[in-house]
């Protein structure tokens, strides 16, 4: 078609409607891409915190072990002066004092109940068994088989315990 031609109504051909759908508005389309905006930051704050309870857990596992080496190292000062390892045993207490500060540097708080009140340890414990004896005045703890694990006020991990009591005699 050269310049000079005229355009007219005729010029153009029909084209079929395009097929029925749902405008939608501008206000509409930015309101949908914030809703997936908004669904791809739940899946990740939910993925972020499912690696955060994970690595509070591996945390209060190796919480519970330092403090299971600490009562080893405790027990079992003598022996290891007995077979003349006493150097051994203050690198091995001072390398589970470095894990210690390590873990509480986390926020991490490994709480040994030990001698408190049942009363006062009751929701942070699991009971696992009872001792009755003359040397216990109440319901107290009497040993812990794991420590109670903190973060901040949050309990990460319940302690498990071995309660002790009076003789029933003695009550």
């Amino acid at each position: 078609m050269s310049s000079s031609d005229e355009l007219t109504w005729a010029t153009f051909r029909e084209r079929p409607e395009p097929p029925p759908g749902e405008l939608l508005s501008p206000a509409s389309e930015i309101a949908a891409l914030l809703q997936r905006y908004r669904n791809d930051l739940d899946s990740q704050r939910t993925a972020d915190q499912a690696a955060l309870a994970d690595a509070q857990g591996a945390a209060a596992d190796q919480a519970v072990l330092v403090f299971h080496l600490a009562a080893v190292l405790g027990r079992d000062e003598g022996a290891f002066a007995d077979a003349g390892l006493t150097r051994l045993h203050r690198q091995l207490n001072a390398l589970r004092h470095q894990m210690a500060q390590a873990i509480e540097r986390t926020g991490l708080r490994v709480v040994d109940p030990t001698g408190q009140a049942f009363d006062d340890v009751a929701d942070l414990v699991h009971v696992i068994g009872w001792r009755h004896g003359p040397e216990f005045a109440g319901e107290v703890v009497a040993e812990t088989i794991e420590p109670i694990v903190r973060h901040e006020t949050e309990l990460v991990r319940p302690g498990r315990v071995v309660m002790g009591a009076p003789d029933k005699e003695s009550m």
